[in-house]
């Protein structure tokens, strides 16, 4: 996806400016021209353009208007340069890991340029842009096109602004899609990596040193969005932090409850907060809490399997130490109630009935009273005792005549 801006040159002001941005070798990273071979030095286009129009009389506007003060009739601005930019979708870029190199931003541009504008003189300069707000890069290529058509003599002219403007879009569009590159989309957040900026109005309020509410809105939408697994439980986490949430005409709007004057539209505020984006988020945040509930329970399971086996290990040594004493005398195995979110696991069941009846058949061994010949254990033997339930609990060796 590129994004096509344009603006007028008209004063020998905004021309230098112009002229700095396009011959700064710190910041331009490629450059190249067209219909510029005369020009032997390419940071002289600024005096090699002026010459051409020079010489078909377009340094002087072809139209007179009339002072709305005095009243006097005076040259209308005379547009003597256009200032092109064509911006780059950040994701498509190779320093976001996408497929456009310099080059081949650098080859569209040209592309672009001798399809619609053959016969004008232009220079390009493909810059590294950064995003002050969210840190963000992207290629973008300026071109200066002369006004002067070098074959017919004439003026360009594209008709009204707004026409023009929309010419410009489906042109870049058209190749976007030759290209396989990305299309815009409207209301819908356009790249991965550029997230909604603050508006103009919101960085000149910012710049005074005072947060936007509209920011803060934003800002809190974002959140919610980050936690909600619905949209009652979105909604509700934005009316617990003073956010009015709405909907009319199948849109959800917000109003910060401090500052009621003004609602928004929530996609007007974030793209990616549209209808459909929201569902996304929902779902991913459904399934991420699935996944962390699953890996707490495993973790809970392990730690709590891990504790009951300390027990009965100490439990058996206890025991061990206690062998000769009547049955009735004899401790029972007590183990901790398993946490609730593991209560009826299988493995935790089983695990604590081996356990009990290991340490039943262990007091019944060693208890003096019972009824039956023990079992002699042979000395550095170790024995287990094996439970209905199939599982095996692993018996200690001990040095009997030792403890004894």
């Amino acid at each position: 996806m590129t994004v096509i801006k344009q603006q007028s040159v008209t004063e020998s002001s905004h021309q230098k400016h112009l002229r700095d941005y396009i011959n700064n070798d710190k910041k331009v990273l490629l450059r190249d021209e067209q219909n510029m071979a005369g020009c032997h030095d390419l940071k002289q286009w600024a005096s090699f353009m002026s010459r051409t129009r020079d010489r078909y009389g377009h340094n002087k506007s072809a139209r007179k208007s009339r002072d709305k003060e005095t009243g006097e009739v005076i040259e209308a601005k005379n547009t003597i340069l256009y200032h092109q930019v064509l911006a780059f979708l950040p994701d498509e870029c190779d320093v976001n890991d996408g497929r456009l190199t310099p080059e081949d931003c650098m080859r569209f541009a040209k592309e672009y340029a001798s399809r619609y504008y053959p016969n004008q003189q232009i220079v390009f300069a493909l810059h590294k842009e950064h995003c002050k707000e969210d840190h963000t890069y992207r290629y973008a290529i300026h071109m200066v096109i002369n006004r002067s058509n070098i074959v017919t003599g004439k003026r360009l002219a594209e008709g009204t602004g707004a026409q023009a403007k929309r010419n410009r879009a489906n042109r870049v569009r058209t190749m976007d899609k030759e290209w396989g590159l990305q299309q815009v989309e409207e209301g819908v957040q356009n790249s991965k990596v550029h997230a909604k900026q603050p508006s103009k109005i919101e960085k000149e309020i910012e710049s005074r040193g005072v947060r936007s509410y509209k920011t803060n809105l934003r800002e809190l939408c974002r959140i919610a969005a980050q936690r909600a697994t619905n949209l009652v439980e979105y909604r509700e986490l934005l009316e617990g932090w003073g956010v009015d949430t709405q909907f009319r005409r199948g849109r959800m709007y917000v109003t910060d409850t401090d500052n009621a004057r003004y609602s928004f539209s929530v996609t007007k505020l974030d793209a990616s907060l549209n209808p459909e984006g929201l569902e996304r988020a929902f779902r991913n945040n459904a399934a991420g809490g699935s996944a962390n509930g699953a890996d707490r329970t495993e973790t809970v399971r392990a730690e709590y399997l891990s504790g009951i086996r300390d027990a009965y290990l100490a439990y058996r040594r206890q025991a061990q130490s206690m062998e000769g004493t009547t049955l009735s005398k004899f401790p029972k195995l007590k183990l901790h109630r398993p946490p609730e979110e593991i209560a009826g696991d299988p493995e935790v069941r089983r695990t604590i009935l081996a356990y009990w009846r290991g340490a039943d058949e262990l007091r019944v061994k060693l208890a003096s009273d019972v009824p039956y010949t023990r079992r002699q254990e042979k000395h550095g033997e170790t024995t287990s005792a094996t439970t209905s339930a199939g599982r095996s609990i692993p018996h200690e060796t001990h040095d009997r005549k030792q403890e004894r």
